[in-house]
């Protein structure tokens, strides 16, 4: 097999990867596996060379193009091309003041801190609802809090695409506005079945915030600004779960259940109105669209088009739409990188939910405790994710940048990762310090103690892993797309496997049956942080990200 050597333009590589509509190419790409970088091509075609006795013939990848050879995003109106100013347009959400960039993040921010505040709120009152309803099977009491996480599970499949076809601000507020309304309906429900099926559909319609702030990450913040971003944009998914039951636990015991709900209305409607008022969109592609529709009016030269949409090919409106909105789960099919993290954070994030939906019962049940307060051993938690979130989000980009410099100034992704194996550490030794200290009666300080290393393993996985996944499909406008893949596993098993413990625990009772877990933990999480820490790089030449 002869492997073609001759350089290609950034252009037809554009035009190969049909990059979606928030791709920018203002700021030199962080490795993501189409890198300048003369040694990892010079690596990826001697690998391709040696397959040359294979059975299978191999596509060989052609050399990627140098920074300076990427194209331009500026406006060449002489050829009809509507693009930036200058590299330093105000218009350009990359060079926004910190200002303008920190209030949009904080809005996106609370958005994604409500919507996971939803899925725990009431799970400190599910006892109340079980009674009212008269619901005796456990499955199906669980489901009242997993129902909705199923729901912010599959709804990005939809969220994520549109946004990168339409704009992260309407997408998000829209999503907003949905969780208000079908949250009446659950709060007014007047049995199960109503509630359970408001429940879900409020997790799917609502959900947009969680995974449509890694879009709004890229589109303003270069990747060598990732981590801190990320680190801020996920305390709000991450400290959701965590606020919820502390919230929810007083308000259903003074005010009751249907409060809860009512609560996450009231805040869905304000952030509808905050993302409407207050947010700017952030997606290039349609703020490019949008100049070069005002130059045409204002020019009368209708051929005048964004230099984004000049390179997309041309494909029915139709066709293009199913194709935007089925990105997500093909990059989870077909990326063996997404689908390795989808099913590490799977297993993480599913460990959380554990707790949460067996904590309260336990602290109710087996220590005495008020339902309010028992609610307030989740702060455990949310002191092990805000430590985690000071220590990597505080440090991950300098540790990009001192093993960059390292490597006479070649930046590689899988420099982010690090942490990651801090975290699965911390993982499955949380399972097992919980697990034999209910078994044991011991003090329940000691059970709630040992929340705080899930916290911290916890943030300290999904923080590097969202930045690393930022870096290798942001260039590529899908970035999005990719952690709405990663999303669409994790919170199905955060749904379904949290629906086996009380089997579990009734067979191995807690010592042995949250053991099982960490073992599961130490096999998976791991041993895949190990391996992607100490060959991510060849598993990323031999897979490279594509949109």
């Amino acid at each position: 097999m002869t492997i073609d050597s001759k350089p290609i333009r950034a252009t037809e590589i554009a035009e190969q990867a049909s990059i979606s509509s928030s791709v920018s190419y203002d700021e030199p790409v962080s490795d993501p596996g189409i890198i300048n970088a003369p040694e990892e091509n010079a690596l990826m075609n001697k690998k391709l060379e040696d397959d040359n006795n294979s059975d299978i013939e191999r596509q060989a990848l052609p050399p990627l193009p140098s920074q300076t050879e990427r194209p331009s995003m500026l406006s060449d109106l002489d050829k009809g091309l509507v693009g930036w100013n200058s590299e330093d347009d105000p218009e350009n959400p990359y060079n926004w003041p910190k200002r303008r960039k920190t209030l949009t993040l904080t809005v996106v921010l609370i958005t994604a801190f409500m919507v996971p505040v939803g899925s725990t709120l009431i799970a400190p009152g599910e006892q109340y609802i079980a009674k009212e309803y008269n619901v005796t099977n456990a499955i199906t009491r669980q489901i009242t809090v997993s129902g909705y996480v199923l729901g912010f599970g599959w709804g990005p499949l939809l969220h994520a695409p549109l946004s990168e076809m339409y704009g992260r601000k309407y997408v998000i507020a829209a999503s907003n506005f949905l969780l208000a309304v079908l949250s009446i309906g659950c709060s007014e429900s007047h049995n199960i079945s109503i509630f359970l099926a408001f429940r879900v559909l409020s997790g799917i319609m609502g959900c947009a915030g969680m995974v449509v702030g890694a879009g709004t990450i890229s589109d303003m913040y270069r990747p060598n600004e990732t981590g801190t971003a990320t680190a801020m944009f996920l305390l709000g998914p991450i400290m959701g779960p965590v606020m919820g039951p502390i919230w929810g636990g007083f308000i259903a015991q003074r005010a009751g259940w249907r409060w809860s709900i009512r609560v996450l209305e009231i805040l869905a409607f304000t952030m509808t109105l905050a993302m409407i008022f207050v947010v700017s969109e952030t997606n290039p592609s349609v703020l490019l669209r949008k100049k070069a529709n005002r130059l045409r009016k204002e020019t009368g030269n209708n051929d005048l088009q964004s230099i984004i949409d000049s390179r997309q090919p041309v494909v029915p409106p139709l066709r293009k739409f199913v194709t935007n909105l089925s990105r997500a789960a093909r990059l989870l099919v077909t990326s063996p990188i997404v689908l390795a993290f989808a099913l590490y954070m799977s297993l993480a994030y599913a460990y959380m939910y554990v707790f949460f939906t067996t904590i309260s019962t336990v602290l109710t049940e087996r220590y005495g405790f008020a339902v309010e307060t028992a609610g307030l051993a989740y702060i455990s938690v949310g002191c092990g994710t805000y430590f985690a979130t000071i220590a990597v989000g505080s440090t991950n980009d300098k540790l990009v940048e001192y093993l960059t410099a390292k490597n006479g100034g070649v930046r590689i992704p899988e420099y982010r990762l690090g942490p990651m194996v801090v975290g699965s550490i911390l993982l499955p030794a949380s399972l097992f310090w919980y697990g034999w200290s209910v078994q044991a009666h011991a003090h329940w300080v000691a059970v709630v103690i040992a929340m705080f290393p899930m916290g911290a393993g916890l943030i300290s996985s999904l923080l590097p892993i969202q930045a690393y996944l930022i870096d290798l499909y942001g260039p590529l406008g899908v970035a999005a797309s990719a952690t709405a893949g990663m999303n669409l596993l994790r919170c199905t098993a955060a749904a379904l496997i949290p629906l086996s413990v009380p089997r579990l625990i009734a067979r191995l009772d807690y010592g042995w049956g949250y053991s099982l877990f960490g073992f599961l933990g130490i096999l998976l999480c791991t041993t895949t942080s190990l391996i992607f820490v100490k060959f991510g790089k060849a598993f990323r030449m031999r897979y490279p990200p594509h949109a």
